[in-house]
């Protein structure tokens, strides 16, 4: 199914764990990124909420910012002393004092209050708990951004598949246009001869058939016209028909449209598929548009 770069999704639950609140953003991009905003309290989380992300999403910026307000919760938190790096303290500064000639005293208060001595810690089970109420969230956010990327790459592929078809009754009318080029072209020479000649000698046939054939070879565009076809074809049937993330095929597609698009314009000699050609251009563009936000 063809999906949208771009989303948005949010979730918002009420567990025994405090309020939990989801929200979930996507934007363009060439490959996959993810971006996480936690809660201290789940940092070691961070890992495996990048990696679902990546489950649910393979391409575009992918923005997670999760909050857990646990205001009114009863905590199962726990207190934990380092009691080797209070020791390692008290030796290092006892040192200290020792050198400088201090006589102040090293007490409790100063030890406990040092960095890293005393750490407040939810239990590991409570954590646990926490993380699958919040993983649910996660989970019920994605699935709205992901129906929101559908929706938009439902309309996008509408709007593309339009364009697809003006783009084939453009070539088609280029296709018929181009016997008469060729009649055009036998008729200009045919009255420059006459014009400068003044109707005074006979214009050799043959000698005219050749220019003739000459030009027609030289703006011949049939291959050119084959393969828009071909690719225009195979554009449509991934539109309709691919399950994959098809972004950078159909990017690559449109780069070959565009390619024969230019040798045509170059190869014919006609006002009327010149100005075809520009129509062409500019449907492409517009695909181009919708493109660079698919999946």
């Amino acid at each position: 199914m063809t999906r949208s770069m771009t989303g948005y999704g949010h979730s918002e639950t009420i567990s025994e764990f405090g309020h939990i609140s989801v929200e979930v953003k996507s934007l363009n991009s060439r490959s996959v990124t993810i971006n996480v905003k936690l809660p201290e309290l789940l940092s070691s989380y961070e890992h495996q909420i990048i990696s679902y992300a990546k489950s649910r999403i393979k391409r575009g910026q992918i923005n997670i910012s999760i909050e857990l307000d646990r205001s009114g919760i009863a905590s199962n938190k726990q207190v934990f002393i380092d009691r080797e790096l209070a020791k390692d303290y008290f030796n290092q500064l006892e040192s200290l004092r020792n050198e400088l000639a201090f006589t102040d005293p090293i007490n409790l208060n100063l030890l406990v209050s040092l960095p890293g001595v005393i750490n407040i810690e939810e239990t590991k089970g409570d954590t646990e708990q926490i993380w699958l109420s919040v993983y649910q969230s996660l989970s019920m956010a994605f699935d709205q951004l992901i129906q929101m990327r559908e929706a938009e790459g439902q309309a996008m592929m509408t709007d593309i598949l339009e364009r697809i078809d003006i783009m084939q009754n453009i070539i088609d009318h280029i296709n018929n246009r181009l016997p008469m080029v060729i009649t055009d072209y036998r008729q200009r020479i045919q009255k420059r001869l006459n014009d400068i000649l003044c109707e005074q000698v006979v214009v050799d046939e043959s000698r005219l058939a050749m220019e003739v054939a000459i030009m027609a070879d030289r703006c011949d565009i049939s291959e050119e016209i084959v393969r828009l076809r071909s690719h225009i074809s195979q554009m449509k049937n991934s539109l309709q028909n691919s399950d994959d993330q098809i972004g950078r095929q159909l990017d690559f597609i449109l780069q070959e449209i565009n390619r024969e698009v230019n040798t045509l314009s170059s190869k014919a000699d006609d006002f009327q598929i010149s100005s075809d050609c520009i129509q062409l251009k500019f449907e492409i563009e517009k695909i181009r548009e919708q493109v660079q936000n698919i999946e």
